[in-house]
């Protein structure tokens, strides 16, 4: 999320790559009347090794000052956070997980869903995962990440594949490696 003059908007950045993920996204929020119907361009940033070009969509929504509440909540100091103002349970849909796991999400095959959560407390975490539980009867684990005081959250097989299930309709195609196979049977 990106403070606008008054107001906020989402931004969204991905390589070339998951260029099909991007343009998904972009009909879902271009459907809804957050940003422009035109197709977003490809970009070009120096790569981080001299000579390399990396190449780059990037989606924007409009700038709202209606969301200045979201961005206020979610990056109060400027530092991403899972925030407590508000009931995080009313706005984690089928669509959103589906949203995390495309961005965050790992699948490890024949085993679960890891989502990269490492900017956060592991207080945050426990609290994302608490509202997979109450909400979706996902298990979870948090499991440490090798650094310290970063964690990630990991859902077991058996709910991943209730977690594919879940969020499958609202996936891109390029990105069904994420679920296991198992919750097309």
């Amino acid at each position: 999320m990106e403070k606008d003059g008054n107001g906020s908007r989402f931004a969204f950045y991905q390589e070339k790559s998951n260029g099909e993920y991007l343009l998904h996204l972009h009909h879902i929020i271009s459907s809804l009347g957050y940003c422009k119907p035109e197709i977003p361009k490809i970009h070009t940033r120096k790569g981080a090794k001299e000579g390399t070009i990396r190449y780059i969509y990037r989606l924007r929504s409009y700038t709202f000052s209606s969301f200045n509440w979201i961005h206020s909540s979610f990056y109060p100091n400027n530092r991403k956070v899972i925030p407590t103002n508000i009931n995080l349970e009313d706005y984690i849909t089928p669509l959103a997980l589906a949203i995390w796991v495309m961005d965050d999400g790992y699948y490890h095959k024949n085993k679960g869903i890891s989502f990269s959560t490492n900017s956060f407390t592991l207080d945050e975490i426990k609290y994302l995962g608490n509202i997979l539980k109450s909400k979706y009867s996902l298990d979870y684990s948090i499991v440490k990440t090798g650094t310290i005081n970063q964690y990630n959250i990991y859902i077991p097989k058996e709910s991943a594949i209730l977690l594919g299930k879940i969020i499958k309709k609202h996936l891109a195609p390029s990105m069904y490696y994420k679920i296991p196979v198992q919750c097309f049977l």
